[in-house]
């Protein structure tokens, strides 16, 4: 009879306390990557001004590539949204490094032993991932502030921006979480996001529009998030003539960051039952 009751027990409902438990380690986990990347002042450099050097030294160099005639833009303008996500893309990928390296030095194994849910393991690496994302992508764009006078800062657009990038960046969040917690090292897994990189950024329109792409290469270039949240950002910060439409923008990122957390997800929770058998 103690036994069943004992088995009742274990296989009662879990209380709502448990949420708090969640949430308690998802700030926990966040908090301590934060801190890892405040420490580090030559990380910090490097996260904001990297997007500000895409701006300040590509755009000038291409200003020749797209004149407003064609988007309404001028080159600066035109590619300071897909700058953007190229920092929520390149926030993701240090988010699955840092996944990825507490998996191999043997920090997901004290993870275990922890009082704090598996889920809020993944998901404080996941939302340390998507503040480092959110904010380069502010200094995004404050630098086309400075150096572009078309952008004006209006505080409902640059909200609803950052949304998307933060949209964008956790689809992405999740896929390299996927990756990093399958790569066997640290060379498997940037070889595998080196060959994701370069086609999410270039076969898009984040550095030239998609009427001048040919074919092939712009029917590609649809079946990219980048492209949608790239088209979503202009229209929101310039008021750009779309090249496909905000609410088929929205609807896209929104299903790509589904799927992008439910792959991590299910990726994450393989790992950690081989880690605790």
């Amino acid at each position: 009879m103690a036994t069943v009751l004992k088995n009742r027990a274990i296989a009662a409902p879990k209380e709502p306390g448990e949420w708090n438990g969640l949430l308690a380690g998802i700030y926990t986990l966040w908090l301590k990557h934060m801190r890892k990347f405040r420490s580090s002042p030559v990380e910090v450099l490097f996260t904001l001004a990297t997007p500000v050097l895409w701006i300040l030294f590509f755009g000038i160099c291409m200003t020749g590539m797209v004149v407003p005639t064609q988007t309404g833009l001028g080159y600066q303008a035109f590619i300071t949204p897909g700058v953007m996500l190229l920092t929520g893309l390149t926030a993701s990928i240090l988010g699955g490094t840092t996944l990825l390296l507490e998996r191999v030095n043997g920090t997901l194994k004290e993870y275990l032993v922890a009082p704090i849910p598996r889920l809020a393991v993944l998901l404080g690496s996941m939302t340390s991932g998507l503040t480092k994302a959110v904010l380069q992508a502010i200094a995004v764009l404050v630098a086309g502030a400075v150096l572009d006078s078309t952008l004006q800062f209006r505080i409902l657009p640059f909200l609803a921006a950052l949304t998307i990038v933060g949209v964008y960046s956790l689809g992405f969040v999740g896929l390299a979480s996927a990756f990093a917690s399958q790569a066997k090292s640290m060379e498997s897994y940037h070889s595998l996001i080196m060959v994701m990189n370069l086609p999410v950024l270039f076969i898009s329109n984040a550095l030239y529009p998609l009427e001048k792409m040919p074919v092939t290469i712009r029917g590609l270039a649809m079946l990219n998030p980048t492209t949608y949240g790239v088209d979503a950002c202009r229209i929101l910060l310039y008021g750009s003539k779309p090249e496909i439409g905000l609410g088929i923008d929205l609807v896209v990122l929104a299903a790509f960051m589904v799927l992008g957390i439910y792959i991590g997800y299910r990726s994450f929770s393989s790992v950690m039952q081989k880690i605790g058998a």
